[in-house]
């Protein structure tokens, strides 16, 4: 063969090469434009990194920076032990000439065995966002790819990270959003054993963009998502959550045979306090009192400005007498609270009466548990207010 057959030959893996790349990051961008919840995005890009008709690594893990900037956390992992053949996955598309968007589309038929195996291993590992804390978390620091040979290098990689996932030698990809670096993707080949080459380099950081725009589209869906959820004063649930909520918990206390309670918290002679004071004064008391009730809550809570100055609590697997015991913490801290006002330097003290309800015969469904929780709170109305009442 002479240099020109070489020259052609050369130039036509090149091209083999661009158009495979190609394949992959149109399959990628059909993926993006399919959803835009986190968790289908990133599988579908794992899947390319490790699939024989993507990247052929043998398995690929991601890992973001916790939300208080701390701590970098094991998100989602594919490879043996993961419940996944990305292999087979891949096959499947290119016979039945579907692509990543279809893939991300059907996520939810096979999430279960993906929260498994591998993935779940690496939902355990946390690692201090330091300097000291190995080549993962310097990734993320310093915003630069590290390929980690662990012959020479395994001093400089986190102790638990090493010992949980039995890595190998390895490559490391920071995933840059548009303003920040939002974690890593991480590749090795403990199995194949095959060299990872500047041409792998490169593509898993094509990769590796790709799943920080992702993360940046996701996170702008998730705040937007939130933002029509939330009451724009208090920023509790909104009253059209607050009703998906409550109808969603009612389905799954008969479901499984569970307790469910509803308080309706409303302020006492809040008409009054506006007439008197304004409505800014007015707003101001109502956002002190959604945090009492975010301090008085537990966590598995669902807080909600009803309307006006009434608020809704779902108390998930809650009898009765927990329901008591939580109204009563609440009425107690909003009885001893100095509500104070920006333009008004005396401090105010206010009241306010609740109504709890049970999911209990006849209480049957969502309606009837608002009802008798509105008529119990009318009823401590009644009564003189800045008391409890339950409904019977």
């Amino acid at each position: 063969m002479d240099m020109t057959d070489n020259k052609y030959k050369n130039i036509a893996e090149e091209l083999k090469r661009a158009k495979h790349e190609l394949f992959l990051f149109c399959e990628i961008s059909n993926a993006m434009r399919a959803s835009l919840k986190l968790d289908h995005i990133l599988y579908a890009i794992l899947t390319g990194v490790t699939a024989k008709e993507g990247l052929d690594f043998d398995r690929a893990f991601l890992f973001l920076v916790s939300e208080d900037k701390k701590k970098l956390v094991g998100k989602m992992a594919i490879g043996p032990k993961s419940g996944q053949k990305p292999d087979k996955i891949w096959h499947q598309i290119k016979q039945e000439k579907k692509n990543l968007g279809d893939l991300v589309r059907s996520y939810d038929q096979f999430s279960g065995k993906l929260h498994k195996g591998l993935s779940s291993l690496v939902r355990k590992i946390s690692i201090p966002l330091n300097e000291d804390a190995g080549i993962p978390v310097l990734t993320v620091l310093e915003n630069m790819p590290h390929k980690v040979k662990l012959t020479t290098a395994a001093k400089k990689v986190n102790k638990d990270f090493l010992e949980t996932l039995q890595i190998s030698d390895f490559i490391a990809m920071p995933l840059r959003g548009k303003n920040e670096v939002h974690g890593v993707l991480i590749a090795d080949n403990p199995i194949t054993k095959k060299a990872i080459d500047k041409n792998d380099i490169r593509i898993l950081g094509l990769f590796a963009n790709q799943a920080g725009l992702a993360i940046d589209n996701s996170k702008h869906y998730e705040d937007t998502r939130k933002l029509t959820e939330l009451d724009s004063l208090t920023f509790l649930y909104n009253h059209g959550k607050f009703q998906q909520l409550l109808n969603d918990e009612v389905k799954k206390a008969f479901r499984y045979k569970g307790n469910l309670s509803l308080l309706f918290i409303d302020m006492d002679n809040f008409k009054k306090f506006n007439d008197t004071y304004g409505h800014q004064a007015g707003d101001e008391v109502l956002r002190q009192l959604s945090g009492i009730l975010k301090k008085n809550a537990r966590t598995s809570d669902m807080i909600a400005r009803y309307g006006g100055e009434e608020f809704g609590i779902i108390c998930v697997r809650t009898k009765k007498e927990h329901a008591l015991k939580l109204a009563e913490r609440i009425r107690k801290a909003v009885e001893v609270h100095n509500f104070r006002l920006n333009n008004h330097k005396t401090k105010h003290k206010l009241t306010v009466t609740i109504g709890i309800s049970t999911l209990q015969p006849p209480i049957s469904d969502k309606n009837s548990l608002i009802k008798k929780a509105d008529q119990a709170l009318y009823k401590g109305k009644d009564k003189g207010r800045n008391t409890i009442e339950a409904s019977s």
